[in-house]
């Protein structure tokens, strides 16, 4: 017997999502079911994103949820810090990570109410940025340094496959793993925080909308991509978001510390992926975001401190480093736009060495 339409078309869902979920999908009620579904068709219309999602359901089995797969800690971490009015003001706001070629976090609108995202991807990018720009002296060749940029500026380009759980990409100490892994909580912290604080702040009008596509292979043809209307916002405005994003909760001295140098490191990693990014696409017209290093002092000149904190290192040896990665980046993809533009996997160094391990084998020594 022949199945009806709507019936073949959950076959394509059941794969990555349960039972609940494939009904929710299908009958829009709320908010987060507009984002559970902005999520599966993503995945579902992106084979590279759908193998890796299938092999999480089958480790899962029956009690996987394609809707717990996305953490959301970090919006919950700094909704949990405002003061009470603020926080009642956020649960307006739906929020989760999606798959986005944005690199900073999204606000739209849609039928249901308003909802922030941030890419999932970012929490790759910054594992391997941090791993090349925080200085671990001889402890990692510079040679791995440099891979683990090209992997993490790969990973925002959208052409680095993201199978980093069946295939790590190398091997790495526990001591620089843990290190490298401190910030991303609090670098993710300080972006959903960011989103949230254009709400807040009253930056969001229904009248100043524009369509953004939410996720494409950055090189791909294919623009227009489940379009999104995204709020509007200005220079101005961004720089503000920045400061309330640390200012507006309550958090203790030292708290507030993690988050601000987590944000600090997130635009220096966000400077260079910039430079790379704007010289395959050269900008065009208005930007809204002001650049990251711009973003980067701003913060750093507005920000109030404690007596520990190593403002020499934070102005100047930090900014140092970036200069010479910005412009050996820049460098390296007009000699090699090809290694940006391919999709697969770039390794932290060449295979059966300390920071390789054995060569892994797609499809024979993981699905």
């Amino acid at each position: 017997m022949d199945l009806p339409p709507i019936e073949i078309q959950k076959q394509f869902y059941r794969p990555i999502c349960n039972e609940e979920e494939i009904e929710r999908i299908f009958n829009l009620q709320t908010s987060s079911d507009f984002l559970l579904k902005l999520r599966a068709d993503t995945i579902v219309d992106h084979m590279r994103l759908f193998r890796v999602y299938r092999n999480k359901a089958l480790s899962k089995g029956e009690g996987w949820s394609l809707e717990n797969a996305f953490c959301g800690y970090h919006f919950i971490h700094f909704k949990n810090k405002l003061p009470n009015d603020l926080l009642t003001e956020c649960k307006k706001v739906t929020y989760g990570n999606i798959f986005s070629n944005e690199p900073n976090g999204l606000i739209f609108k849609s039928d249901y109410g308003i909802i922030s995202t941030l890419s999932d991807s970012l929490n790759y990018f910054f594992e391997f940025m941090n791993l090349g720009l925080l200085n671990f002296g001889k402890q990692v060749p510079k040679h791995v340094q440099i891979n683990a940029i090209r992997i993490a500026l790969r990973v925002m380009l959208q052409t680095e496959s993201l199978d980093f759980l069946m295939d790590p990409r190398g091997i790495i100490p526990n001591g620089i793993q843990k290190r490298i892994h401190q910030s991303v909580p609090f670098q993710m912290q300080f972006i959903a925080g960011h989103e949230y604080s254009h709400f807040l702040l009253g930056h969001l009008s229904d009248n100043n909308t524009s369509r953004q596509c939410v996720f494409k292979a950055i090189f791909d043809s294919q623009s227009d991509y489940k379009p999104l209307d995204v709020y509007n916002t200005s220079q101005k405005q961004e720089l503000d978001a920045d400061l309330a994003s640390i200012n507006l909760p309550q958090y203790t001295l030292q708290e507030k510390m993690l988050v601000f140098e987590a944000a600090l490191l997130w635009f220096a990693c966000l400077d260079i992926y910039e430079g790379v990014h704007d010289s395959i696409f050269p900008p065009i017209g208005y930007q809204s975001h002001p650049p990251a290093r711009d973003r980067y002092f701003n913060l750093l000149n507005n920000i109030e401190t404690h007596n520990d904190f190593d403002y020499q290192y934070w102005e100047k040896s930090l900014p140092k480093t970036l200069d010479f990665f910005r412009s050996f980046f820049i460098e390296d993809v007009s000699l090699n736009i090809e290694t940006y533009e391919m999709y697969g996997s770039l390794y932290l160094d060449k295979p059966n060495s300390k920071w390789r391990g054995k060569e892994l084998i797609d499809r024979v020594d993981y699905y």
